[in-house]
C-alpha cells in the first residue's frame, strides 16, 4: 500500500482512510508522524481545505501539550544568549547602532527598539539568511550521495518539525536548523531526503536513514529532549 500525503505550512499529515469512520479528524501519532483520519470517499480536495483552516491551531495545540515543543521565552535584553549551530552566543544591545540583526566577534548585535518584536523579526531573517547559506554549501553533496533530488526546497519559520517532504517532491525545512548542532541538522537532510526514496517511515525508510547517517537514533533521540531550546 502507497501512503499518500498533503503538505500544509511545512507540515506533511499521511491521509489515513477508514471505511468505519464517520468524520475527518486531524491527529499526531507516537513517532511524531502528523496524520488526518477521513472517511474512504472523502475528497482530497477537501482534505486540503480543512487543513488550510484547521492545521494551525492544531499545532499550536500540540506545542502546548508537549513540553519539548514549547517555546524558550526570550526578553531581547542585552547578554541574553542565542543559539547559532550548537552554540550560544551574547546579544549586545547598542543605541547607535542602525540597521538589522548582526553577528560580529561572537556576538549578536542589535539596535535598542521600543519593540522587542522588531528584534525578534531580525533574529528570524538572519537564522534563515544563514541557513540558506548552508543548505546551499552542504545539501548538493548529500542529494549526490543518496542519488535523489527535490523538485523544491523551502525554508519555513515551522514551531513543530524540523523538516518535511511533500509527495510532489518538496522538501520544507525549518528555520530553527541553524540554531542546532551541524550533526543534527545532518540528520535532518538526509532523512528528509531519504523521504524521496520512501515516502512513509517504515523498516525499509530506517534502513535508508541507517546506512547513510550512522548512529541517526542518538541525532534524533537528541532532537526530541533538546529541541525546545532552540529557539529565538
Amino acid at each position: 500500500m502507497i501512503n499518500d500525503y498533503i503538505a500544509v505550512e511545512g507540515i506533511r499529515y499521511e491521509i489515513r482512510r477508514n471505511a468505519r469512520r464517520k468524520r475527518v479528524a486531524i491527529g499526531l501519532d507516537g513517532d511524531n508522524n502528523f496524520f488526518i483520519a477521513a472517511p474512504v470517499h472523502t475528497a482530497r480536495g477537501e482534505l486540503e481545505r480543512i487543513l488550510r483552516e484547521h492545521s494551525a491551531s492544531f499545532v499550536d495545540k500540540i506545542a502546548k501539550k508537549r513540553p519539548h515543543s514549547l517555546a524558550v521565552e526570550h526578553k531581547y535584553e542585552d547578554g541574553e544568549l542565542f543559539f547559532f549551530r550548537g552554540e550560544q552566543y551574547p546579544l549586545r544591545i547598542e543605541p547607535g547602532f542602525a540597521g538589522g540583526l548582526r553577528f560580529a566577534g561572537g556576538e549578536f548585535l542589535s539596535g535598542s527598539f521600543t519593540d522587542s518584536e522588531i528584534i525578534r523579526h531580525n533574529f528570524e531573517v538572519w537564522y534563515a539568511h544563514r541557513l540558506r547559506e548552508m543548505i546551499q554549501a552542504e545539501f548538493p553533496a548529500w542529494c549526490k550521495r543518496i542519488g535523489v533530488g527535490p523538485k523544491k526546497v523551502e525554508l519555513k519559520n515551522v514551531r513543530t518539525l524540523w523538516g518535511s517532504c511533500s509527495s510532489s517532491k518538496s522538501i520544507t525545512f525549518s528555520i530553527r536548523l541553524a540554531l542546532v548542532p551541524p550533526p543534527l541538522m545532518e540528520y535532518v537532510m538526509i532523512h528528509e531526503l531519504c523521504h524521496l526514496l520512501e515516502m512513509n517511515h517504515s523498516a525499509k525508510f530506517w534502513g535508508h536513514v541507517g546506512r547513510f547517517c550512522g548512529g541517526y537514533e542518538q541525532r534524533r533521540a537528541e532532537l526530541k529532549r533538546d529541541g525546545g531550546k532552540y529557539r529565538w
